[in-house]
């Protein structure tokens, strides 16, 4: 399946956290439950779509400035934290907002592991998370092999305004969305969106793009993994070797991993860039002395 108008590409952007994020959690954020609103005119949006393309799969999204404008009709300090974070050339604004309208490059690492390599996933009968999911790339792929999804972003207005549009866009048939049944969207920090799911609401694939540049999140994370995952499940995360200007990177997250004592991990991909950051994608599953009843 894939998006049918003849857009071109997207960017993919890769980008840098701003100093100032360094060491700093994000802002406790309560966990809200975004319900669709079905009643998308796509006429509307024709010319400010792009497309996200890895290799034959082809994903139709809103264009980020059409999203920002959106959301400057409803929060004006959303927006303001969105222009200052351009402004300084970065990608976020801690606390306030988390880069949720960008494509990050590892986005397509990823895409470009699964595609050809599906661990066995059974995207039909698999429940799928997509941390951090912003235009949501990754849950909309789970989502047309199949899947059930939870579509997981920081701010609410990323996800009424882009991911929501974007799930909407690539279905077949929108004017009778009853596929969209199939996706969950929640707003919120990693901590009170873990609160808010139900006791034993399980996952068998979570996935993640560049989400670990900050290490003082990292507990709250692996704690996601730790309390989300089934028996078999596994977590993808895809992201640069090391984050400079802010500390975080795979080796470092590697460790929280494995310290927990309940999680294993292991590179199942490099990039094959000699200059420049490389990028990674890290496995993480259930240590095998760890059974959950």
């Amino acid at each position: 399946m894939s998006f049918k108008f003849n857009f071109s590409s997207g960017d993919k952007n890769s980008p840098e956290p701003d100093e100032s994020s360094k060491q700093m959690e994000y802002a406790k954020c309560e966990c809200t439950e975004v319900i669709p609103n079905i009643k998308l005119d796509l006429n509307n949006l024709a010319g400010k779509v792009k497309m996200f393309v890895c290799g034959d799969l082809e994903i139709g999204h809103v264009a980020a400035k059409e999203a920002m404008l959106q959301i400057g009709t409803v929060d004006n300090d959303l927006q303001n934290a969105i222009e200052l974070a351009e402004k300084k050339h970065s990608d976020l604004e801690p606390g306030k907002y988390e880069g949720g309208l960008k494509i990050w490059e590892c986005t397509s690492d990823l895409l470009s592991y699964l595609i050809p390599n599906p661990d066995d996933i059974n995207y039909e009968t698999a429940k799928v998370m997509d941390l951090g999911c912003g235009a949501g790339i990754l849950g909309i792929y789970a989502f047309m092999s199949g899947a059930r999804v939870t579509f997981q972003d920081y701010n609410k207005e990323v996800l009424k305004f882009l991911t929501i549009p974007n799930v909407l866009l690539n279905i077949d048939d929108c004017e009778n969305c009853q596929d969209i049944k199939n996706c969950k969207f929640y707003s919120g920090d990693w901590e009170s969106f873990n609160m808010k799911l139900g006791d034993g609401e399980l996952y068998d694939v979570i996935l993640t793009s560049e989400t670990i540049y900050n290490p003082a999140n990292y507990s709250k994370l692996v704690q996601l993994f730790i309390q989300r995952l089934t028996k078999d499940g596994i977590a993808y995360v895809a992201a640069k070797t090391y984050y400079f200007g802010v500390g975080g990177g795979m080796r470092q997250f590697e460790t929280e991993v494995t310290n927990s004592g309940m999680l294993k991990c292991v590179v199942c991909w490099k990039s094959q860039n000699t200059e420049g950051i490389q990028r990674e994608i890290l496995k993480v599953t259930r240590n095998d002395i760890f059974v959950i009843e």
